[in-house]
């Protein structure tokens, strides 16, 4: 009974020392990220209800983005686009000023951004890694804290495939600890190639 016993206590503490391997090269593999690529269901959520978006997401680690929303129908091909500079916004639907530009970017959609997850999450003091299951796949979780006083964005946690290493879910808190904005990704393009041209507006 004894030796079944040790032989189940080695068993769990190997697996244990491998779980915690694992770690680094997928902490070490988001942070070596210079671009990506996904589509991304965007839930807004309020005390009112929740607002869903079907988007597509294009970054790169220069800080520049592009978002363009393929559903609900009144925001369809809707584009926000960060050049570095200035956010660029086209709405198509509008028979007239369809571009407009603005000011650098405000905190709800510069955070669904994953390279603002990244630098939240080497600036944070208090960071955690745990295992967790999501849709029956093992999953690490990166916990960060949102810089700043506004009480929508407080806390933000992103999920990563253990075995594609492809971050697959982030969740933005507030700080009463309530889901705020829910970021789920599919078809993740790690490193991808990205044309200067992705970040001009074009009608």
């Amino acid at each position: 009974m004894k030796r079944l016993f040790l032989f189940f206590l080695i068993l769990l503490l190997g697996g244990c020392s491998l779980m915690q391997k694992e770690y680094p090269s997928i902490q070490d593999r988001l942070m070596a990220m210079t671009s990506y690529s996904t589509d991304c269901k965007l839930t807004y959520i309020s005390n009112k209800g929740e607002t869903i978006y079907e988007t597509t997401q294009i970054a790169d680690n220069n800080g520049r983005y592009k978002v363009e929303t393929s559903s609900p129908e009144q925001y369809k091909n809707n584009i926000v686009l960060f050049d570095g500079n200035l956010v660029w916004q086209l709405n198509p639907n509008l028979k007239e000023n369809q571009i407009s530009i603005n000011p650098p970017d405000k905190a709800s959609r510069r955070e669904i951004i994953l390279f603002s997850f990244i630098e939240n999450y080497v600036k944070s003091k208090d960071t955690t890694v745990q295992t967790s299951s999501l849709d029956e796949s093992k999953c690490t979780v990166l916990e960060a804290i949102i810089p700043g006083d506004n009480n929508m964005l407080s806390k933000e946690k992103l999920w990563i495939d253990n075995e594609s290493k492809n971050p697959i879910k982030l969740v933005i808190y507030d700080k009463e600890g309530k889901e705020r904005i829910v970021a789920e990704y599919s078809k993740f393009v790690y490193n991808c190639k990205i044309d200067d041209k992705t970040f001009v507006i074009e009608k």
